[in-house]
């Protein structure tokens, strides 16, 4: 059963913005009525409470047509308005503060990891206000089913006002085919392939889904408000953990290929025979221990890690292997993408110390270096990119509302 969950550092009340990756639309007094209502929108969605003054500064629209505007927005309830305390400077009469009405739609997100899947929902303007996780072995064979249980059994404590649900982001660690939504080539799950997940989620919540290979939507994330590096033109993540992926965005789009494969490391051909993942996994990492007659209780990333730290030889020369792998990965896709920023992401993140002194040395035979640092959102990345992913359906649905007013 799926248990309440606070992740990283995601849970209610924490808002997930992406407005980097969403932009205003350029308007003037001269655009027509649904586009000045829209971008008022926009704007609301992404403020917490502004003034009609405040609004005409964002969208270049004038006083009186923001005013007459923000009337139809009040009558529709994709707006509230609410009085200040005091008038700016303490003269004059309080200035009326408006505020998007949040609760007229949700969205949900789901992060389908190898060992933990994590889902949450937010609402329409980004506040998270429900989220849990569940072991994934417990979902594993009727994936679809279990990601409809966790999330209704999520949406059955929300307050009624939480809004419909109108879109589904799910991030899983497999390669997605982009124009079906069929699972390919799961790592670990190998009974997920083929498998038509976002037409079975799509048809059991009645809702549009979208289906993304988790090394995407976590690439999105890090460009969101709460990323590591939020605004940057161009960004390549590497996630390492218990699998290893890539995520690509450049001029703001996800690099996702032609059958959605793109960023599938695991795959790559390793010195001395053998694919990446077959030697720099953490399955990988313990048996060579083992072989190398280490005595301590290693037995996933994270202890070997921590045995590395204590001194212990074994360790700290496989994760000196792992750290030199690691790096030249970084080093090709600087070399490929040539990104402004890359990260890194997955459980091995949180060693980063341990791995960062061979990745500077890989960057610096780089005449222009990218900046490469740990992710700041940890495991609540590819959650986020999941909202992120699924905010262009509460933009429909309120594109879909302001058409009919």
């Amino acid at each position: 059963m799926a248990q309440p969950d606070s992740g990283h550092g995601l849970g209610s009340g924490v808002r997930v913005l992406a407005r980097q990756l969403t932009h205003a639309p350029r308007l003037s007094t001269s655009a027509g009525r649904r586009e000045n209502l829209l971008a008022l929108l926009h704007e609301l969605r992404h403020a917490d409470m502004v003034t009609r003054t405040d609004l005409a500064g964002l969208t270049g629209l004038a006083v009186p047509t923001v005013h007459r505007l923000l009337a139809v927005l009040l009558d529709c309830g994709l707006v509230t308005e609410e009085t200040a305390t005091r008038a700016t400077g303490g003269l004059g009469r309080p200035a009326s503060l408006y505020r998007f009405n949040r609760s007229v739609a949700c969205v949900a997100a789901v992060d389908v990891g190898n060992e933990t899947t994590r889902v949450a929902i937010a609402a329409a303007n980004g506040t998270i206000i429900g989220a849990a996780s569940q072991p994934t072995p417990q979902i594993a064979v009727d994936l679809a089913g279990g990601i409809t249980a966790s999330l209704g059994a999520v949406i059955a404590g929300l307050p009624r006002a939480a809004g419909p649900l109108v879109g589904v982001g799910v991030g899983i660690s497999a390669a997605v085919d982009a124009s079906t939504g069929r699972i390919a080539r799961a790592p670990i799950h190998s009974a997920w392939d083929g498998l038509p997940l976002q037409a079975m989620l799509a048809g059991r919540f009645s809702c549009p889904v979208v289906v993304e290979q988790d090394d995407h939507l976590s690439a999105l994330a890090e460009l969101s408000d709460r990323g590591t590096v939020p605004g940057a033109s161009s960004l390549v993540v590497v996630n390492y953990g218990r699998g290893i992926g890539a995520g690509a965005v450049l001029d703001g789009s996800v690099i996702r290929g032609a059958r959605g494969r793109a960023g599938r490391i695991a795959y790559w051909p390793a010195d001395g025979g053998g694919t990446l993942g077959q030697h720099l996994l953490p399955d990988a990492l313990t048996a060579a221990y083992l072989t190398a007659g280490g005595t301590g209780q290693v037995t996933d990333g994270a202890s070997l890690c921590q045995h590395a730290r204590a001194g212990d030889p074994a360790a700290a020369a496989l994760v000196g292997r792992a750290a030199r792998g690691i790096a030249d990965v970084f080093l090709r896709l600087a070399v490929t993408f040539d990104p402004e920023h890359m990260v890194m992401g997955g459980g091995f993140a949180g060693s980063y110390d341990l791995f960062e002194p061979e990745i500077q040395r890989a960057m610096s035979a780089l005449p222009d270096p990218p900046a490469v640092r740990p992710s700041a959102i940890g495991s609540d990345a590819v959650v986020i990119g999941g909202l992120i992913a699924a905010d262009p359906f509460v933009e429909q649905q309120l594109a879909d509302q302001v058409s009919a007013l």
